[in-house]
């Protein structure tokens, strides 16, 4: 056997963690340099479409460059998109997420390319995204891809996307621990340690490589604040309602205008986006791209009043109809912009109104960022990582768990709204799984529960050939017939068909010669045999891949109505390798015992 062929079958093992731990070391490797290249390209592309105006912010550009920018780029990346054609041109972390619900974490490096670029377009265009959705994809691409290369088990492939998504939000923001929080709760949707330890290898490799290239700074320049008043924590719980309550308007009014414009052509859209975002530029230039310079003036209370009004109203109007219309971008800067806008507008209210117990609004900001995140994303405990991560003060946890709990609440429970990816997800007509028995079953690969004791037959036997099957003391017999596997038998219903047979004809006596007992057993083993009529129980079976995972091993033989399956790998052409079988009892039993 090669060592790549051990190596899938140890990792269809759910303890499979040291060599999950080395692959997701290269993971980090992979994805980080690909997100690394993005942000190079992303900037790059801003010096060079945008010449003296981009260095010194849109605010300062003229009118008409804020005006036409996003209008021709929106036209442009609507071309670029309608060219690739409809299956190509889907990306971003909705994408992604679809395709580790629906297609076992499996994506083309095409679509990564597609969004490489017009990822790269929209953003240098000054459209009203992130970075992150890109290189979310980029990412979880990087590590898809290398598990489809080495043709490694399901289970592995899924736990390799989360590896890169880490990477890509490690790279992107330089925290590490969000990174990782972040992919196990949106992309992954569980907390195991078969993932954990090779997802923190990712994002701190990635992490590491950001900072040889890009230096020790974070995303955000956040000075240190702390509370002034335990008085405030009735304005932070006010905060977190009205954030829960902005969030949800913004799930629902993009959910509303993405059914509205279903069926215009991907050019227009695209185009119609970047014109709307040009016209709110004209009074409002901080919409225009990921906008982390507004941010940070914010989080240095250096903004004013209107300011972060005007740019809260204006982000969130120019996000939604980005989000809308399907300009390749990504929602969560855009989603700590609005909440840093907002935090900063309440907290100077609420200063205004108590002078002396409020704290200065930047620290508002900081809180009004992470709670929005935690109520668009429903990723609370992500939220709350990167807000410890970006601004490096633990003073900020007891106000800051207070208001994104509240407002990740408001959303989901007063309004009923799943994050956004969900719900536009669900407008395609998708509904992810997340219950703790599907997030068993994709763990676990068929390699590791399948039974590999067993012998291959055909139908039609002779007596002595399935005595010799039985040497190897197998659990099962597969039989085929016209070398199709059709049936899966008990391997001690036939030892005891056997045994039986054996007895009642060493039985057979004659008054004549009692030594007919040698001619009765030559006989015996030249006797065929038909093993679907021996009294045994059987099971019809169907074919799944080696690489399968339990979830996909049960789909099949409900698919198919039968009770067990058979492994399978093609070597060769016209050729298959059959490595064991798995039955519903086996996999319902060791779910029991899990349990």
């Amino acid at each position: 056997m090669s060592f790549f062929e051990t190596l899938r079958l140890r990792l269809g093992s759910i303890n499979a963690l040291p060599i999950l731990s080395a692959i997701g070391f290269l993971v980090g490797l992979l994805a980080g340099g690909v997100v690394i290249l993005f942000r190079l390209f992303i900037e790059s592309g801003f010096v060079s479409w945008h010449s003296d105006a981009g260095a010194i912010g849109y605010e300062a550009a003229p009118w008409w460059f804020r005006l036409f920018l996003p209008l021709v780029g929106g036209f442009l990346v609507g071309y670029v998109l309608y060219r690739v054609g409809k299956e190509r041109s889907q990306v971003g972390v909705g994408y992604v997420l679809e395709r580790m619900s629906f297609h076992q974490g499996y994506l083309s490096w095409r679509n990564a390319l597609v969004q490489f670029i017009v990822g790269g377009m929209t953003l240098a265009s000054g459209q009203s995204v992130g970075r992150e959705g890109p290189g979310i994809h980029l990412g979880s691409t990087a590590g898809s891809w290398l598990g489809q290369q080495l043709k490694l088990p399901n289970n592995s492939i899924r736990i390799l996307v989360g590896c890169g998504t880490a990477a890509a939000i490690s790279a992107s923001f330089n925290t590490p621990l969000a990174g990782v929080i972040f992919a196990m709760e949106v992309v992954m949707m569980e907390y195991t340690v078969a993932s954990f330890i090779p997802l923190i290898l990712s994002s701190v490799t990635a992490a590491i490589l950001s900072r040889i290239v890009f230096g020790n700074d974070i995303a955000f320049i956040v000075p240190s604040l702390e509370l002034s008043s335990l008085w405030e924590i009735p304005y932070f719980i006010f905060l977190g309602v009205i954030i829960g309550a902005i969030a949800s308007f913004f799930i629902k009014a993009t959910g509303v205008l993405t059914k509205a414009v279903k069926d215009w052509p991907i050019w227009v859209k695209c185009g119609v986006a970047g014109t709307c975002v040009g016209i709110i530029a004209l009074k409002v230039p901080q919409v225009m791209g990921i906008g982390y310079d507004s941010v940070n003036a914010a989080l240095h209370g250096s903004l004013s009043v209107q300011v972060l009004a005007l740019a809260f109203v204006g982000k969130l109007l120019a996000t939604i109809i980005c989000s809308s219309m399907s300009l390749p971008g990504g929602v969560i800067g855009p989603s700590m912009f609005i909440g840093a806008m907002i935090g900063g507008f309440l907290g100077a209210v609420g200063g205004f109104i108590f002078p002396t117990v409020a704290s200065d609004y930047a620290f508002y900001s900081m809180i009004g960022m992470a709670a929005m995140m935690s109520a668009v994303l429903q990723a609370p405990l992500a939220a709350l990582l990167a807000l410890l991560e970006l601004t490096n003060n633990p003073n900020i946890l007891l106000p800051g768990m207070l208001a994104l709990v509240i407002s990740n609440l408001v959303a989901s429970q007063v309004f009923k709204q799943t994050s956004i990816f969900q719900s536009q997800l669900k407008i395609k007509g998708l509904e992810l799984k997340v219950n703790p028995l599907s997030q068993f079953l994709r763990s676990v690969g068929v390699a590791g529960l399948m039974e590999r004791k067993i012998a291959v037959s055909e139908r039609r036997t002779v007596f002595g050939i399935a005595e010799k099957l039985l040497t190897d003391t197998p659990r099962w017999i597969l039989i085929k017939d016209e070398n199709i596997p059709i049936s899966l038998m008990a391997a001690n219903d036939l030892a005891r068909y056997i045994m039986e047979t054996t007895e009642q004809e060493e039985s057979v006596k004659t008054d004549e010669n009692n030594d007919v007992l040698d001619t009765v057993q030559t006989t015996l083993q030249e006797r065929e045999i038909d093993l679907l009529d021996i009294p045994a129980r059987r099971h019809n079976i169907a074919s799944v891949y080696l690489q399968a995972n339990l979830e996909e091993a049960l789909d099949t033989m409900e698919r198919e109505s039968v009770r067990a399956v058979y492994i399978y790998r093609t070597t060769a052409p016209m050729t298959d390798k059959i490595y064991g079988v798995l039955t519903r009892e086996t996999i319902e039993s060791h779910y029991s015992y899990k349990k």
